[in-house]
């Protein structure tokens, strides 16, 4: 039921105002024990967003998609690892955007906006449930056109 209230809540902040252009970026306000936080990022172009970003971050700005060790040991643990998860995650909701798009980019209706599969990325279920909220923050953002960069409590 949750899912269902964010996926309207989303759908209905995208469809129900015209988003501002520029760079929007959240980051997780605290660090994991393993030194690294959630970020995620999207651009807005034309009133449309065209890229979206989604990884770990460590304190000194280095994103864990990039760390071979990290995503070895992840890969060991639980079968997937944040470099998947970095490309997987954004390249799907891209993909629900351009299909609500063809949808006729005004009715939700036979159209699944929000990336209910992406729970389905076995291991990264915490980095999935943040992702959500970090798109919705940053929807909201680009609705108002406060651009810029931001840290939130999750």
């Amino acid at each position: 039921m949750k899912k269902i209230i964010l996926y309207l809540i989303m759908a209905t902040s995208i469809l129900g105002a015209q988003l501002v252009d520029g760079y929007y970026v959240v980051q997780e306000a605290e660090y994991y024990a393993d030194g690294y936080a959630s970020i995620t990022s999207i651009k807005v172009k034309n009133g449309e967003i065209v890229k979206v970003t989604a990884d770990l971050i460590d304190r000194k700005g280095k994103l864990v998609s990039k760390n071979k060790k990290y995503n070895k040991q992840m890969r060991a643990v639980t079968g997937t690892d944040m470099k998947e998860f970095s490309v997987k995650v954004p390249k799907d909701f891209m993909d629900s955007l351009e299909e609500r798009n063809r949808a006729g980019g005004s009715s939700m209706e036979n159209v699944d906006f929000q990336l209910p599969y992406i729970d389905t990325l076995a291991g990264a279920t915490s980095a999935s449930k943040k992702f959500k909220k970090m798109m919705k923050f940053l929807v909201e953002k680009a609705e108002s056109g406060e651009t810029g960069e931001y840290k939130i409590k999750l």
